[in-house]
């Protein structure tokens, strides 16, 4: 078959599958770019449902119980602290022991500082865990939610363009990137739907922060001995020269 025929029977072929698609596929999808139809689209505030599942009496009984074994934790240790400070302030300046409290004081006072940053650790994990077990049934409630009412696709964003959280750089970038530049009708919100089926609290008087750590104890900053402790440890460590 020569060149021009070849390229009339491409043309022919074209225009035959043109027409066969025109027949079977109505005129309204045929004449549409891809997309979704109205009210096919709705959205969560997936942070908001975070916050009140955090709040249940669940969560925040466990989050308490960690805070109060820790700070007794904690407070055993600032105990000794002032214990050796005690007996450090009532050395006298040639004391033989001032050397050995002072080194106990300052190994204790690491160790609180240790067991501060594994407590703070523990704790953001604890947080961690109790958001992606709080995600995990937002999913499923959003599915359910979502097959029951025919969505197609469901959001997860807020729909305010209200910021909540501006004191930090990392705070307002999570707080603008949570949103949309457009907001969504209202009538598409499953939010509230999706908290009365997991049975999360309703408004808090004061929205859970997302990471707030166990307060340090006094020990943390504990300053070292000074005057006579000072005094005690240099004596202690420098041989004397009573011949001076």
């Amino acid at each position: 078959m020569k060149r021009p025929a070849q390229i009339a029977f491409l043309v022919a072929a074209m225009t035959g599958a043109a027409a066969i698609t025109a027949a079977f596929v109505p005129s309204a999808t045929a004449t549409r770019s891809i997309g979704v139809e109205a009210g096919d689209i709705a959205f969560i505030d997936v942070f908001t449902l975070v916050d009140r599942a955090l709040m249940e009496d669940g969560a925040q009984q466990a989050r308490t119980s960690f805070s109060e074994e820790s700070n007794q934790q904690l407070t055993r240790l600032d105990q000794q602290m002032q214990t050796l400070q005690g007996q450090l302030q009532t050395l006298q300046p040639n004391d033989p022991n001032a050397g050995q409290l002072y080194q106990q004081y300052q190994q204790l006072q690491q160790q609180i500082q240790v067991v501060s940053q594994r407590v703070n650790q523990e704790y953001q994990g604890l947080i961690a865990e109790q958001i992606a077990a709080a995600y995990t049934d937002i999913y499923a409630a959003a599915n359910e939610l979502a097959d029951a009412k025919g969505y197609s696709f469901v959001f997860a964003t807020r729909a305010d363009g209200e910021l909540v959280q501006t004191d930090t750089i990392t705070g307002i970038t999570q707080e603008i990137l949570a949103r949309p530049l457009v907001t969504p009708p209202t009538g598409v919100d499953l939010t509230e739907q999706v908290r009365v089926k997991l049975g999360y609290p309703e408004e808090s008087a004061a929205v859970y922060d997302g990471g707030a750590a166990v307060e340090p104890q006094e020990p943390l900053d504990a300053q070292e001995p000074a005057g006579e402790q000072d005094q005690a440890e240099s004596d202690a460590s420098e041989p004397t020269n009573d011949d001076g």
